[in-house]
């Protein structure tokens, strides 16, 4: 997608946090934009750099770090964990060779269609290009647009780009929290409930099913079950905040 987020404005509210005494509120909000963040890196096509913060523990370590700092961090249960070291020695094997190849045969290529498509069109009954053509409305009203630059890898309703939004949501609900604008607050928190609710909540979990049963990456299974786990906990926390402002309309 188009740049959400410049690295120096993520930074800037990073650097506030530590300089000013934030609510508990404001560092959650964050730090659930960092995890939106981190999960549709795991899920892009893994650089060289990207593979070997796989490799040496750095992308999981940061991924359970921000898990462990939300309140409903409790989500993710010992199964999980448990698993998670068992992709992290899957992980010390690997190569980066052998890791894309797998990627690709998972992802991307496949008769007639890929094993496991990252695309919410495949995974949910009717038109694809209504899918997408709504998921971009969503894009449109927050003056977003779908990079070009990746090709296929960056239609409307890939995974990472449907993650990237919710990033950028989450993120302007810090934003709105740290500069007292309780409009924009409930805008930003009544966008999160409905696209998720209206899209990843409709095709993740089928999608992490998918995976699981079909794919022998135990990297990207984890990251599936976190991620699935996580927005569903994500509706419901969002859903429960934005009931104090319709009491007030």
């Amino acid at each position: 997608m188009k740049k959400l987020i410049k690295k120096r404005s993520f930074h800037t509210v990073i650097l506030r946090v530590s300089q000013m005494s934030l609510s508990t509120s404001h560092a959650e909000s964050i730090q659930r934009s960092y995890l939106y963040k981190l999960l549709a890196l795991g899920f892009r096509y893994p650089t060289p750099e990207t593979f070997k913060t796989f490799q040496n523990g750095e992308f999981l370590a940061g991924l359970w770090d921000t898990i462990s700092s939300l309140p409903h961090g409790k989500f993710i249960n010992a199964e999980q964990v448990e698993q998670s070291k068992t992709a992290q020695n899957d992980l010390r094997k690997s190569t980066i060779e052998d890791f894309t190849i797998k990627v690709v045969h998972t992802f991307d290529i496949g008769t007639p269609e890929p094993p496991c498509p990252p695309y919410e069109g495949f995974h949910r009954n009717g038109s694809r290009t209504a899918i997408m053509l709504d998921i971009t409305e969503f894009y449109r009203h927050f003056d977003l647009t779908v990079s070009k630059k990746e090709g296929k890898r960056e239609l409307p309703d890939h995974l990472c780009a449907e993650l990237e939004f919710l990033h950028f949501l989450t993120f302007k609900e810090a934003q709105s929290k740290i500069n007292e604008n309780s409009e924009f607050l409930a805008g930003y928190l009544l966008a999160q409930k409905d696209f998720l609710n209206r899209h990843p909540v409709q095709w993740i979990p089928k999608f992490c099913d998918l995976l699981c049963n079909r794919a022998d990456i135990p990297f990207y299974n984890v990251l599936a079950r976190i991620t699935v786990t996580f927005i569903t906990h994500e509706l419901e926390l969002v859903t429960s905040r934005i009931k104090p402002f319709s009491k007030e309309e």
